[in-house]
C-alpha cells in the first residue's frame, strides 16, 4: 500500500513542478559480512538507510515564504515497513533574517551534528527480546559506523522548531517535542505525564574551514518512568569541532549524558535496567531504567579523512568510559571502536567504498550481559558499499 502511495506521488510530479517541488534521495546499499562474539557470521546485502523525499517552497511576498518537506525511509533489501513521512516531514515559514519556524516531525539538534560519522552503514546497535524467557540477541548492524556515538541524532514527533538566521557566523536552533514516548502506564508517583523533549543547538563558523558546535537534549519523564530517588529526566550534551578543506576532514567530539545507555536512541529505548547487583542488563530483571538510575556516560570520538583525487582514505575512533549509576562507578561497562576504510568517487553523485569496523563492549555493559554473559562482546563488519544521491 505504501509503495502505491509513493508511486502515485511520483506520477503527480509533472503537475507539482509548477509549485517548485524538488525530488531528492539517497540510495545506499552494501555487501556486508558481520561477525559477533557467540553468534554465527552473517553475509548479506545491507540497506544503509536509504530515503526518498519531496520538498518545496512558495513565495508569500515581503521576504516571507512557505517551506515544506515529506521524507520517506525506503529499504534497498526489500525488508522493513517504514514508508510515507517516516523521516523528517514538516510545514513552516521562512522569514529570511527573522529565521525559520517549522511544525511536524523534525530533527533534534543532535541530528544536525555528527559530521565525524563519515561512514555508510546500516541501523544502530540494539538488543531485542526473542522469547518469553526474555533472553536477547544483538542486532548485527552498525559496527562499521559510529552507531553508538551518534545514535541520539534523531527526529522529534509532534514538534515545533525554530532556526535563527546566521549573524557573524553564529546561529542557533530551538525545538520542542510534545508527548514524545507517551504511554498510558502510570509512573511510580501515579501520574501519566508525557515525555516532552527539549532541544537546543548552537553553531559557530570561524571560517570556511573551521566550525564549532554544541547540542543539548532534555527528556522530561522519559519512558514514563520515575525512580525512587525522584529522578524523572534525562539529558545529553554534545561538543564538536570540525575542520574541512579541499583535502582534509578532521572532526572531534565529546559527549556526556545522564539517563542514556550506550544503545539508547531516546532514553530507555534499549530496554536496559539496573539490577540488584548494580550491573546493567537488558530485559533480564525488574529494576531501574537508565533515567531512573541517573545513569551517567561519557564518550569521545575522532575522525580523519584525506582526499586525493577520487580516493578518500579515512579512519574513526570512539571510546566510552565506565558508566556511573546512583553515584557509583560500574566497572567494565565501557566500549571502544575503530573503523578504517576508503571511498572512491565514481561520479558527481555515485560513490563506492570499502570499510572495516571493530566494536567491543566491556563485559558488564548491557550489550554484553544480554548477549554473552560474563564476557565482553566484539562486533566486526566488513562492507563493500555503493551510494547514489539524486
Amino acid at each position: 500500500m505504501k509503495q502505491k502511495i509513493i508511486a502515485a506521488a511520483l506520477a503527480l510530479l509533472p503537475m507539482a513542478a509548477m509549485a517548485e517541488v524538488t525530488l531528492y534521495g539517497d540510495l545506499k546499499a552494501s555487501l556486508e559480512n558481520d561477525m559477533v562474539s557467540g553468534q554465527a557470521t552473517q553475509s548479506r546485502v545491507q540497506d544503509d538507510t536509504s530515503y526518498l523525499g519531496f520538498k518545496g517552497t512558495e513565495d508569500l511576498g515581503n521576504g516571507l515564504r512557505t517551506v515544506w518537506q515529506i521524507e520517506n525511509r525506503i529499504f534497498m533489501g526489500g525488508s522493513g515497513n517504514s514508508g510515507l513521512a517516516s523521516r523528517q516531514t514538516f510545514v513552516g515559514l521562512d522569514g529570511g533574517d527573522l529565521g525559520q519556524i517549522r511544525f511536524g516531525y523534525v530533527n533534534n539538534a543532535l541530528e544536525d551534528q555528527y559530521a565525524l560519522d563519515q561512514w555508510q552503514y546500516g541501523s544502530n546497535i540494539t538488543n531485542q527480546t526473542v522469547n518469553a524467557a526474555n533472553s536477547s540477541y544483538l542486532t548485527v548492524s552498525g559496527a562499521n559506523g559510529l552507531s553508538v556515538f551518534s545514535n541520539s541524532g534523531d527526529r522529534l514527533k509532534n514538534a515545533l522548531r525554530y532556526d535563527s538566521a546566521s549573524f557573524m557566523g553564529l546561529n542557533f536552533s530551538l525545538a520542542y517535542g510534545f508527548g514524545e514516548n507517551k504511554t498510558t502506564l502510570a509512573r511510580a508517583d501515579g501520574s501519566t505525564s508525557a515525555s516532552d523533549i527539549s532541544s537546543l543547538g548552537l553553531n559557530y563558523t570561524f571560517s570556511d574551514r573551521l566550525s564549532a558546535h554544541y547540542a543539548y537534549q532534555r527528556e522530561r519523564n522519559p519512558g514514563n518512568t520515575l525512580g525512587s530517588n525522584g529522578a524523572n529526566a534525562a539529558n545529553k550534551n554534545l561538543f564538536e569541532v570540525d575542520f574541512s578543506s579541499e583535502h582534509w576532514l578532521i572532526a572531534a567530539a565529546w559527549q556526556i549524558s545522564t539517563g542514556y545507555d550506550w544503545v539508547d536512541d531516546f532514553s530507555g529505548d534499549g530496554g536496559s535496567v539496573l539490577t540488584a547487583g548494580g550491573m546493567l542488563s537488558p530485559n533480564s530483571a525488574p529494576g531501574l531504567t537508565p533515567a531512573a538510575a541517573q545513569l551517567k556516560a561519557r564518550q569521545a570520538a575522532l575522525s580523519l579523512a584525506y582526499t586525493l583525487g577520487a580516493l578518500t582514505p579515512k579512519i574513526s575512533y570512539a571510546k566510552g568510559w565506565n558508566q556511573e549509576a546512583m553515584g557509583q562507578t560500574l566497572a567494565d561497562t565501557g566500549y571502544r571502536q575503530y573503523i578504517v576504510g576508503v571511498d572512491y568517487v565514481l561520479s558527481r553523485r555515485t560513490t563506492a567504498g570499502l570499510s572495516y569496523g571493530n566494536l567491543k563492549f566491556d563485559m558488564n555493559s548491557a550489550i554484553a550481559q544480554g548477549d554473552n554473559p560474563g564476557s565482553a562482546v566484539t562486533l566486526k563488519a566488513v562492507a563493500l558499499t555503493l551510494a547514489h544521491r539524486f
